[in-house]
């Protein structure tokens, strides 16, 4: 009889603790609820982010044809810095090459980088204008002069678009970084968004 009572309570102790590990194995009909929503919080701040980082990309790209396009327009002048004009057309034409993508910016001295030798390149690019007097009678070189100027500002103004965005992101999944843990496959997926405001993307 004491056997039968044995063995009777270690099956309600086995069943009780196998309860509780499906209980603590099982998301909550809250949590889940939690998650789905908190999810669908961070899709609709990834896809402002993303459009902001199209927006700036599409403003950078708009920048280099303008140059590559002045640079064109030189040409055609009678007296030009020759070896001015294709040392810039070179520099030019693989400047994208070098331009960051939103992995390698965690290192803020590619963006640097890339940002120095831009600016490089337009400041040589103005001065080889001022050296070309007859450019002053081609009117599209002043309207491109205007459109690289409007097109960088273009790509700063994205950047902190983009930098508001991500940070919202990246506060989103700090905040509830506990309750995306609980949906493993979930919480594996997501990762903070580098940003270009130093010291921000810890």
């Amino acid at each position: 009889m004491k056997k039968l009572i044995l063995i009777h309570s270690i099956i309600v102790t086995l069943a009780v603790s196998s309860c509780s590990e499906m209980k603590n194995n099982t998301i909550s009909k809250q949590d889940s609820l939690a998650i789905d929503s908190t999810l669908a919080l961070l899709k609709s701040l990834n896809d402002s982010v993303e459009h902001a980082w199209k927006r700036m990309i599409a403003s950078d790209d708009q920048k280099i044809a303008d140059m590559k396009r002045l640079l064109l327009e030189i040409s055609y002048c009678k007296t030009y810095n020759a070896a001015l004009h294709d040392s810039l057309t070179k520099a030019v034409e693989t400047l994208a090459q070098s331009r960051y993508n939103q992995e390698t910016m965690s290192v803020s001295k590619n963006i640097d980088d890339y940002d120095h030798k831009t600016n490089l390149l337009i400041s040589r690019i103005m001065y080889l204008c001022n050296q070309t007097p007859e450019l002053s009678s081609h009117p599209i070189a002043e309207r491109l002069i205007t459109d690289i100027t409007t097109a960088d500002n273009e790509v700063w103004r994205y950047r902190k678009v983009y930098d508001e965005w991500a940070m919202q992101y990246n506060e989103v999944l700090v905040k509830n970084e506990e309750l995306l843990k609980k949906s493993v496959k979930e919480f594996s997926a997501l990762k903070k968004k580098n940003v270009f405001t130093i010291g921000s993307a810890s």
